[in-house]
């Protein structure tokens, strides 16, 4: 009951309106670019923008496949992008649920723990579980890696130690060094549980081998493939990032603390210091002392890794939120063990049910609220809309298979995804022109733009009559030249 319950609670975070606001401009519409181009230019190895290698967005394929397999089912559209991502999302809740479960001997552990993670504001957004990034699908990984780590230096089982192998090969190949973050947290858990005999077999040191040579081949295949690539890796993914901030993306050392605090974490955030806290007086080798310790540990040397790197950004702390999560189930489960014995007896299930539900409800609800702003302001910033309105078009005027979209001349690259998804599912001619060139058009032509900036460029040149028109886009056939 409690893992259907989880399940049915998540549609709202994680499924409801997913495709009702447009590709965003950073980072999803580069990300949803690669992964079409891969369809377009028939190159399952090489990322490309605008025809050439992209070494902006230099990461690993392996989410870049996955989205380029959604689009080839679905079609190159909002859905299409962000189910795959939402889907992720829904997998990790159902691993904290499993984890907490097993863990913590309760079901209701597990629900509490989905909970949390479902209603956690840093992970139900942008850039995480509501878009194409990258972030939902390199958390699945690295939370699948950690739990299998934890089980590991507990159980001492090599199947575990190669399950941790699988999931960072497997997030490294997603997010490059992002994916390996993880890695000396990993290392003080060891330490910290008094686990460091678990080193010495060669079960855990053949997996990291694997995550090496996983990372290795692909590099070296990418690199061989189009030349430069190394190089940009490090620029933007490695070195550039810690020892520089990146296009004025900088912050203080307490930048993710204060994310945590003021609002991505929010009401959680003192449940998991209280979890983590707990677990440091529990009996040694209880579930309450291994995940206080462990995860404490892991989270602790993340957020300081990111803290020390010079390059910050809101949603690279995604990571740690399921961990978080668990650490709340914890230390909630822990209070509620040690004020039992005062109940004259013990509660019923259906009430237990009812307290967990309580304590997520003002979080839940705050969530869906912020779902419901979203939507509202998903029309703000012209520039993002056009791939509405050629769906309205496309209903309208099926005739018109030959146009340019007209953009404000602002770098954003959604119209450029509008146009590359119009001619993959389409099959229409469809030409992009700034603002600033919107005299190098000529009568007769059929250009479509969106927002003020836009419409006035080519009003102010031409003579126009309005085919197709939605929100702030007009589709224009152009007449004399004024």
């Amino acid at each position: 009951m409690p893992l259907l319950l989880l399940l049915a609670l998540a549609y709202f975070p994680l499924f409801w309106q997913l495709a009702s606001f447009p590709v965003q401009q950073w980072d999803e519409s580069r990300t949803a670019l690669d992964a079409l181009g891969m369809l377009v230019h028939h190159d399952w190895l090489v990322a490309r923008y605008e025809g050439q290698p992209d070494l902006w967005n230099c990461k690993p394929p392996l989410w870049l496949w996955t989205l380029a397999t959604s689009i080839r089912l679905l079609g190159p559209t909002e859905l299409g992008l962000r189910l795959p991502a939402a889907l992720t999302a829904l997998a990790t809740v159902g691993l904290v649920y499993y984890a907490a479960a097993r863990w913590l001997r309760s079901p209701l552990a597990g629900l509490l723990a989905g909970l949390v993670l479902l209603t956690a504001p840093g992970y139900v957004s942008f850039h995480v579980a509501r878009t194409a990034d990258f972030d939902a699908f390199l958390t699945f990984w690295t939370t699948a890696g950690a739990l299998s780590w934890v089980a590991y230096l507990r159980t001492g089982r090599a199947r575990w130690a190669w399950a941790t192998g699988a999931g960072f090969t497997l997030a490294v190949l997603t997010k490059g060094i992002a994916g390996a973050m993880f890695g000396p947290g990993l290392l003080l858990a060891a330490w910290l549980t008094g686990s460091l005999h678990r080193l010495r077999k060669p079960a855990p040191w053949l997996a990291a081998g694997l995550v090496v040579l996983g990372a290795a081949v692909w590099y070296a295949v990418r690199e061989a493939a189009a030349p430069g690539y190394l190089a940009a890796v490090w620029q933007y993914e490695v070195g550039g990032p810690a020892a520089h901030e990146l296009e004025g993306n900088d912050g203080p050392f307490a930048f993710y603390l204060g994310l945590l605090v003021s609002w991505q974490f929010g009401v959680w955030l003192l449940p998991a210091l209280l979890g983590a806290g707990l677990g440091w007086w529990q009996p040694t080798g209880t579930t309450g002392w291994w995940l206080g310790r462990a995860l404490s540990a892991i989270i602790g040397s993340f957020l300081l890794a990111l803290s020390l790197a010079e390059t910050k950004l809101v949603w690279y702390n995604a990571p740690a939120f399921p961990l978080l999560a668990l650490l709340v189930a914890a230390g909630v489960m822990q209070v509620f063990r040690l004020i039992q014995p005062s109940f004259s007896r013990p509660l019923p299930y259906a009430k237990r049910v009812a307290g967990v539900l309580a304590l997520a409800a003002f979080p839940y609800l705050n969530q869906v609220q912020y779902l419901r702003q979203l939507s509202k302001y998903r029309f703000d910033n012209h520039q993002l809309v056009y791939g509405h309105h050629l769906r309205q078009q496309w209903q309208q005027r099926p005739e018109i298979w030959t146009y340019t979209l007209g953009t404000d001349g602002s770098f954003n690259d959604a119209p450029l995804f509008y146009q590359m998804a119009a001619q993959y599912q389409q099959g229409h001619t469809v030409a992009r022109r700034a603002a600033w060139a919107a005299a190098e058009s000529g009568p007769g032509e059929v250009v479509v733009v969106c927002g003020q900036k836009a419409t006035r460029a080519w009003q102010s040149a031409f003579q126009t009559e309005t085919l197709v028109q939605s929100d702030s886009c007009q589709t224009l056939r152009l007449g004399a030249r004024r």
